[in-house]
């Protein structure tokens, strides 16, 4: 399949804003979850940890009619591999493969599991409007070793894919795990295999290999009416050479000390760096590239890799803009390469254990 798309001027990204937020106002109800009051669910709508300011659809279009984005976005191809997927991988090694955004091929314990998997042309409600990728998914969908469980952090387009699932559902059969409310958003699409889960919640996919969500700093929509009805978070893999950690989409705040001191120091974490300007819209909800260098440490990390950048224009920071300055902290930190490292699209990579 060809994904290629030309590069847009401003004025275009312009009318897409626009266009965007109309089909948001016109949006009908979405999914909501019910149940329990808690600590983050006040019977209505979920909370952060720490209280955020909401982002009204109003908001949304200011920040589109004055952006200003810091560098091109072009498409480009990924690097050629030439080498051999493994079908599984067992014991305590963990190979990664950076599909997208925030998609993930793991692979450790003799399970594989994918994070937020999206292999759609676009993330948006509508096939015709909305981000297109910039690259194309670094393993074709056809070539994916058997889904044993997928991960999905909250209900945004851009991490909340429909078609994806629906194939994924079709094809492999994975146990499909989503926060509160999210289920039956799938279940209408045919989906069968899907756990809804809270906070702290886990999941055993085999002798050794569990998955728990954890919290996170963010919020969710997929229509104008629909806001913080469903939860949002990351995931926690615990497998038999250490924890991995998955933050999803996330700003700062007191859940990274949480899950290090629920799970030890982290063998491995795949962080978000990218759509973090302007940091007037973004700080509250998407971790900056230093923010994410501090996250590392303070999850005491072995390794971390970075991730939600190059393929989908979200915020205004350039394509590569997050991972060069990235790269340019971490220089400036004294930090090793090895120890939070920037992907190669499609490139497996395997994972020291501890």
């Amino acid at each position: 399949m060809n994904f290629a798309a030309p590069t847009r001027p401003p004025g275009s990204r312009r009318r897409w804003g626009l266009l965007l937020a109309a089909l948001l106002i016109a949006a009908p109800v979405g999914a909501r979850y019910e149940g329990p009051k808690s600590d983050h669910f006040d019977g209505k709508v979920f909370r952060n940890l720490v209280p955020t300011p909401h982002k009204s659809v109003w908001t949304l279009i200011r920040w589109r009619l004055t952006r200003e984005v810091e560098g091109e976005w072009t498409y480009r191809d990924n690097p050629e591999f030439n080498g051999v997927r493994e079908e599984r991988v067992h014991g305590r090694r963990m190979v990664v493969t950076f599909v997208n955004h925030s998609t993930v091929l793991v692979q450790t314990g003799g399970i594989n599991l994918l994070t937020d998997p999206i292999w759609s042309k676009r993330c948006s409600p509508v096939s015709f409007i909305g981000p297109d990728r910039h690259h194309p998914p670094g393993i074709a969908f056809e070539d994916l070793p058997p889904i044993d469980a997928v991960v999905v952090s909250h209900n945004h387009y851009d991490h909340l894919d429909l078609p994806t699932l629906e194939r994924l559902h079709r094809d492999h059969k994975p146990v499909i795990m989503v926060g509160l409310g999210n289920g039956q958003l799938l279940r209408d699409r045919g989906i069968d295999t899907v756990e809804e889960m809270d906070w702290w919640d886990r999941r055993e996919l085999a002798p050794g290999v569990a998955v728990h969500m954890v919290p996170a700093q963010h919020w969710s929509a997929r229509t104008r009416f629909d806001t913080n009805r469903t939860l949002w978070g990351g995931y926690v893999m615990v497998a038999p050479g250490g924890p991995l950690f998955f933050a999803g989409d996330t700003g700062g705040g007191p859940h990274f000390r949480m899950i290090r001191e629920r799970f030890g120091p982290m063998r491995f974490s795949l962080l978000p760096v990218g759509a973090f300007l302007p940091r007037w819209f973004m700080k509250d909800n998407h971790l900056s590239p230093a923010d994410a260098l501090e996250v590392h440490r303070e999850l005491e990390s072995r390794e971390s890799m970075a991730i939600h950048f190059g393929t989908f224009e979200l915020g205004d920071d350039g394509q590569f803009h997050a991972v060069k300055l990235l790269r340019k902290l971490r220089a400036e930190q004294g930090m090793p390469a090895k120890e939070f490292w920037v992907p190669r699209v499609g490139i497996p990579k395997e994972v020291r254990a501890y």
